[in-house]
């Protein structure tokens, strides 16, 4: 199976094997990205976009400690992330015993990783044609799926020992997960006539990478944690910035609307309120089964820094624009853009 939450802009994600789709919230390093629209001189407002799976008894749910490395205290900022990584089979630690935080993350080993996270890695695909990566290598079977599904581009060289930049670290989440693109979010030094532009300002869009002061730094090489951080995010979440949701239940009721558990995660350091969200929820194939006319606000509700609530919330039965049987409404995705006000 692919993914099952990520999140994104608007409606979404379509992963590797199959529709996905994924919202996120930008941070990196524990960075907060803000989008700023000023209200109040007291208060701020951001937007996050996204979408999420329903959710089943996927592994992903859990988030038991995994592994111990040395060189990962339990006060360690991505131990979260790297724990669950590690639990899922994703990614793993050194014989040492340790996970080599500061590492720089070369190419081959993030193509394994992603590879992993997409649930690809035993499909078949020609040989890409990487005149350094013979199918003797480690990680020729990840390099090859990704390059068919074009998550690599074609090229005489793969260069799997090269270090891997966080431009580079965009576009290949971005096209792994098939993120739609999103320019919600811009950065100081991505000019929209760069070639990675796209890419950046999604991830950003979405919540997976942020930036300092504005600079998303397109060069800095990613280390193992760094990477391991941005994957976590793709696919779980609660290790996502911004106010998001996941999907717990999803019912269509006997009066006609239809009633959406939800679990509302503020991955922020500011209590989140006047929380709105416009929803649409669809099937694998893009078909709408319902869809909110207008945003809807959550009255009352406010989420503490890096908190999370249950929250309930209905469709009406005018919203309703395809009535499907549960076992395709307990496989739904749900993509949402919220807006919230948080005090500075």
């Amino acid at each position: 199976m692919l993914v099952k939450n990520e999140k994104i802009i608007t409606n979404g994600v379509y992963g590797v094997k199959k529709a996905a789709k994924i919202l996120f919230a930008s941070l990196l390093a524990l960075v907060l990205l803000t989008p700023a629209v000023s209200t109040a001189s007291a208060a701020g407002e951001a937007t996050t976009q996204g979408t999420t799976a329903v959710k089943s008894s996927s592994k992903a749910a859990s988030a038991v400690q995994a592994a111990s490395f040395s060189d990962v205290p339990k006060s360690f900022w991505a131990k979260d992330e790297i724990d669950y990584l590690v639990q899922n089979g994703i990614i793993s630690g050194y014989k040492n015993g340790k996970f080599g935080i500061n590492d720089a993350i070369k190419r081959d080993h993030a193509a394994i990783i992603l590879a992993r996270a997409l649930g690809v890695e035993k499909e078949s695909a020609p040989n890409p044609g990487f005149r350094d990566v013979p199918v003797t290598h480690p990680a020729y079977k990840e390099i090859a799926v990704l390059t068919k599904y074009g998550v690599f581009s074609k090229a005489n060289y793969f260069n799997p020992n090269g270090k891997l930049k966080r431009s580079h670290m965009a576009k290949i989440i971005t096209e792994g997960f098939r993120f739609n693109y999103s320019y919600l979010v811009s950065f100081k030094d991505i000019k929209s006539s760069d070639p990675f532009y796209k890419y950046v300002a999604t991830l950003g869009s979405a919540g997976i990478a942020g930036g300092s002061n504005g600079y998303f730094m397109p060069n800095k090489i990613l280390n193992r944690t760094e990477f391991s951080v941005f994957v976590a995010r793709a696919l779980e979440t609660r290790f996502r910035t911004g106010v998001q949701v996941d999907i717990q239940s999803a019912q269509f009721q006997s009066d006609g609307r239809l009633k959406m558990n939800l679990m509302m995660y503020n991955n922020t350091r500011q209590a989140a309120f006047n929380i709105k969200g416009k929803y649409t929820l669809h099937t694998n194939d893009g078909t709408i089964i319902a869809q909110t006319k207008s945003a809807r606000e959550y009255k009352n509700i406010t989420v503490g820094p890096n908190q999370k609530k249950a929250v309930v919330l209905f469709f009406s039965a005018s919203e309703i624009k395809n009535k499907v049987s549960q076992q395709l409404l307990n496989n739904a995705y749900f993509g949402y853009e919220h807006s919230w006000n948080y005090y500075e």
